[in-house]
């Protein structure tokens, strides 16, 4: 049965976050809530269930972590961020100290720049404590070459104490990986052992002894070099190049004596092994003919629940039934069908748990689940002011493009009726090792909910359809990975979902350079285009942004990009604007260090030597996508007159549709 009696609620500077927020509904929801960012990042469950801790954002966006009783609103400590200090981590690390890990923003589609900035506090507020990073050294100040501290085992076995990797990226090959154990209580270090590599991912056992290390090779084409820890001493195992298949490694069985996988060389998607160090015996446990394993969730002890994975819609299969967690989902799966639900902490005695919940048309809500007695309790929603019943349903279709290539794409109509409607072609960022996946996407609900179709499209080289998919897009940018989104663009208008002169197309990063390629091998295709923070010039990938400053980023361009500056150049969209027939709307931000703003300022040079309209919006102090509300506002506001400028939702019976 569903609890209905909420168990908590939380608040925060005044703002009211009961769980079961119900707005009225309306005829349409205020532009600006799908501007806002998400209140929340994530929720965690103290060990012994008594308090939850929360990181919060204000109405600045200013991020903060918040501790307070379960049973009542007390709030009981906070630690701010400022500016774009970010929250990116924490942990209960014992029943009454929560560790905090701090990054730093720089836009809304960069995900927040991990740092070595660790802070600690008592569930009380009390012996709050700067543990590592900028506050333990003289003078220390952040800037884009820092040091990355992570999280490799609790110990639970030790309050004070917690095992962590640092990686110092003072150079362009970064420094050998150090695995620290750290007191968190007085920051002190001791040093457990040196990775063999530059720029090492760790991987301990369930005890938290150090097994692996997993590092890139820039002077072998950025293959994957394995490490195994025997004893004091590395051994190398392997090195595996990406196209011809590679592994990882994950997490140790609960006797530390096996370790799980993922695995391609065989099977082309990412597919789960059990494999025994020392030996070349590993034992297949799950894999998906189409898409890789997306998640893995195991049990606090090590052992094997079940996997992700999302061909279509999401799915979790367990593999390890009699596991009580494997329950638990099965649980709360039922009760929140038709959501994607993962599992976000417990309590030690395993009696309490709380759990994540999105959908297409729901933001993520955060539950507390009662494993015994099998109730399920809203806390929070991230977006309370989205109305999920006023939101529409994703669609997947699997589609034929013209080389008989699959692809793989999700529209998105403003209503049930079948169509035609203006439509939005939504590429997404990356591209290589990204995809669109069945999610409350603020853009496409903006976008719908005005009237307006959105085909968002998997092209190739997009991730998680396997390794042949992702490398059939390296050196293809502007010819067959556009070519996927033409085709998919021409199945939505022979479909009857599209009007074929009523279609804009709009990306962001390299969804901004689809955008104007698609414009300049398509001029007839799109009536508008909206680039946004978008790669616009090919050579200058090599020259300016942060990819180029590491020499694994150089290797990466030349493989995925090309070298071949002829080439390059007819693959750039600046180069080719006098085949552009559409106008262009462009956005960027001042400070974006993944495709810097001469990206945007070439592009209007070549638009106005030749005469080409466009429309210009620049914000000097954002990043690599608008971060501020009011930044993201304005830009709704001018997108949506842009295209009803244009394509104009209610223009589609002056057309007659698609005759």
């Amino acid at each position: 049965m569903v609890m209905r009696k909420t168990i908590c609620v939380l608040a925060l500077a005044g703002l009211s976050l009961a769980s079961g927020l119900h707005r009225p509904a309306s005829a349409e929801v205020p532009l600006e809530e799908f501007a806002k960012l998400p209140l929340y990042g994530n929720l965690k469950i103290s060990p012994t269930g008594d308090y939850i801790a929360a990181t919060v954002r204000n109405d600045a966006g200013e991020s903060s972590l918040i501790i307070m009783r379960l049973r009542s609103n007390e709030i009981t400590a906070q630690i701010r961020g400022y500016g774009r200090d970010f929250i990116t981590n924490f942990i209960w690390a014992n029943d009454e100290r929560v560790v905090v890990w701090l990054g730093r923003k720089f836009g809304s589609l960069d995900a927040p720049f991990q740092t070595d900035d660790m802070v600690a506090v008592d569930w009380n507020g009390k012996r709050q404590e700067w543990l590592f990073g900028r506050g333990k050294r003289a003078g220390g100040v952040f800037d884009r070459t820092y040091r990355v501290a992570s999280l490799l085992h609790k110990l639970p076995e030790d309050d004070d104490h917690i095992l962590i990797s640092v990686n110092d990226y003072a150079n362009v090959q970064g420094s050998y990986t150090q695995v620290l154990k750290l007191d968190i209580y007085s920051g002190r270090t001791s040093r457990v052992t040196t990775a063999p590599a530059r720029g090492a991912q760790i991987v301990v056992d369930n005890d938290g002894r150090v097994r692996v290390a997993v590092s890139t090779n820039p002077d072998n084409k950025n293959a994957i070099a394995i490490h195994l820890r025997e004893g004091k001493r590395w051994q190398l195992m392997g090195e595996y190049h990406g196209r011809e298949g590679s592994i990882r490694p994950i997490s140790y069985t609960p006797d530390n004596t096996l370790l799980y996988m993922l695995d391609n060389r065989e099977t082309d998607t990412d597919s789960l092994y059990l494999f025994g160090p020392g030996s070349s015996e590993q034992e297949l446990l799950f894999q998906h003919d189409v898409v890789d394993i997306n998640d893995i969730e195991f049990a606090p002890d090590g052992a094997l629940i079940g996997v992700y994975t999302e061909p279509d819609y999401p799915h979790f299969s367990i593999i390890d039934s009699d596991q009580p967690m494997s329950q638990w989902i099965a649980d709360v799966r039922e009760i929140l069908r038709g959501y994607r639900v993962r599992l976000t902490s417990t309590t030690d005695d395993g009696k309490l748990a709380i759990f994540r919940a999105s959908s297409d048309k729901d933001p993520p809500r955060y539950y507390l689940f009662d494993t015994e007695l099998k109730q399920l309790a809203q806390i929070v929603s991230v977006l309370p002011g989205i109305d999920a019943t006023l939101m529409r349903p994703m669609e997947p279709y699997v589609l034929k493009v013209r080389d008989g290539t699959t692809v793989y794409a999700y529209l998105t109509r403003p209503d049930d009726s079948d169509g035609p409607f203006p439509m939005i072609v939504l590429p997404h960022g990356g591209p290589h090792g990204v995809r669109d996946f069945w999610a409350f996407n603020a853009d496409v609900q903006m976008l719908a909910s005005r009237g307006y179709a959105v085909l968002q499209v998997n092209y190739r080289g997009s991730g998680g359809y396997g390794r042949s998919f992702l490398y059939s897009g390296y050196g293809k940018w502007g010819t067959e990975m556009q070519n996927d989104v033409t085709d998919a663009t021409l199945w939505a208008i022979d479909a009857g979902f599209a009007a074929k002169d009523r279609i804009c197309i709009y990306g962001g990063s390299y969804g901004g350079y689809a955008a104007m390629m698609g414009g300049v091998r398509e001029p007839d295709l799109y009536q508008c285009i909206i680039a946004y923070v978008g790669v616009y010039d090919l050579e200058l990938m090599f020259e300016k942004g942060d990819i180029p400053t590491r020499d694994s980023g150089l290797v990466f361009l030349k493989e995925a990009v090309g070298e071949d500056k002829e080439d390059l150049r007819a693959r750039s969209p600046v180069h080719n604007l006098d085949k552009l027939k559409a106008p262009v709307f462009i956005v960027h931000g001042g400070e974006d260090f993944r495709v810097d703003i001469e990206h945007a300022y070439r592009l209007r040079k070549g638009l106005e030597k030749l005469g080409k309209p466009y429309e210009w919006l620049v914000k000097p102090k954002e990043g690599h996508g608008f971060y501020k509300p009011e930044n993201r506002l304005e830009f709704y506001e001018r997108m949506l007159a842009f295209l009803e400028k244009h394509i104009g939702r209610d223009q589609i019976s002056i057309t007659g549709g698609n005759k």
